[in-house]
């Protein structure tokens, strides 16, 4: 389960930076060239403080929900992904990850640690990636929604480097999501 956990969102977020960003438009990336030219989710609002920055999502805000059977349990995963600029060129991809044993329940889960494990994993446009996840970093998402269809709360992250030239720890701070999927 834990390198599943991992590998997850680290594959959402290649995926979405291979793909150019957010969901939706025509993939040339026009809207992503600073805050003034983002178009807000038209699913709900996923914002962040980054590095003293304000970040928004830009485009759609993909959320994914999913069960599996592990053993005798059922693994129950939330991710949530998007794209948002801080200023000029300077993108950033968010990944939240939450996944658990048992039913979904209002609470707060802390990266890296089990019987939860959640992760916050960021890459930006300049291909450095940072990571609060099992081993590195530290955060929490709080899940104060999840339903079917509808999932919000807050998170925070002091994100270690772990490649493509990222350097510092990365503060994410005041985070939040409102999102229907």
């Amino acid at each position: 389960m834990r390198r599943v956990a991992i590998l997850l969102p680290m594959l959402a977020i290649a995926t979405l930076l291979a793909c150019g960003g957010g969901g939706g438009g025509d993939g040339s990336n026009s809207n992503l060239t600073g805050p003034t030219n983002c178009s807000a989710p038209p699913n709900g609002t996923f914002t962040a403080t980054v590095n003293g920055a304000a970040w928004s999502a830009c485009q759609l805000a993909t959320v994914r929900r999913d069960s599996s059977v592990s053993g005798k349990d059922t693994v129950r995963t939330v991710s949530i992904v998007a794209t948002g600029a801080v200023s000029g060129n300077l993108t950033y991809a968010i990944v939240l990850s939450v996944a658990k044993t048992g039913p979904w329940a209002a609470g707060t889960f802390t990266t890296g640690t089990f019987p939860a494990l959640s992760s916050v994993i960021v890459g930006s446009s300049t291909s450095a990636g940072w990571s609060a996840s099992f081993g590195s970093g530290s955060g929490s998402i709080t899940l104060t929604t999840i339903t079917n269809n509808h999932v919000t709360g807050t998170f925070t992250a002091d994100a270690a480097p772990v490649t493509g030239g990222a350097t510092g720890t990365l503060q994410i701070r005041n985070g939040k999501f409102d999102l229907s999927f």
